[in-house]
């Protein structure tokens, strides 16, 4: 649990520092409004493309999923950076937006599958931001996020590095 919590915490970090660093305007109304980390984090993990392919898992049970029949014993992939990019249920969903206040994403789970560390990470998360932006306030990427080279760790996919600019 603590590997998976770390590897967690460090994919979530290194990709909202480089959404952070790419959005300037957002950034600097989240540095001039400490009040909105809250939700700016929840916006962030919603935004976290860091699982990868997708969760396994096995229907227990014939289910219809939108128009698709799936049989019991069948594999399903979830891709909860899909639902977390949903149009139906996030409103420009590409966009970071530190401002969005319903924001039911899927980032931890849900039910039996709900992660147990959330509070945590989201302590962690929250203390790591808003040191990062008192601490470096002029940060951003020092190349195109299109060339970043990326590592896949348990399950995540987080940067080989982040470069940027003081």
């Amino acid at each position: 649990m603590l590997v998976a919590g770390y590897e967690s915490l460090a994919a979530f970090l290194g990709h909202a520092i480089m959404l952070l660093a790419r959005d300037q305007e957002q950034t600097t109304r989240l540095r001039e409004t400490p009040a909105l980390m809250p939700r700016a984090i929840e916006e962030l993990y919603r935004r976290n493309l860091s699982i990868g392919d997708g969760l396994p898992r096995l229907a227990t049970e014939d289910v219809r999923l939108g128009d698709t029949d799936v049989a019991a014993g069948s594999l399903v992939l979830v891709c909860v950076e899909g639902a977390n990019h949903d149009p139906e249920v996030f409103p420009e969903p590409a966009r970071l937006d530190i401002d969005r206040a319903a924001n039911p994403h899927l980032t931890f789970g849900g039910g039996a599958h709900y992660c147990p560390a959330t509070s945590l990470n989201r302590l962690h998360a929250h203390i790591g931001l808003e040191t990062l932006l008192a601490r470096l306030p002029k940060l951003v990427l020092a190349i195109p996020a299109s060339e970043l080279t990326w590592s896949w760790g348990m399950i995540k996919r987080l940067p080989k590095e982040l470069p940027v600019k003081l």
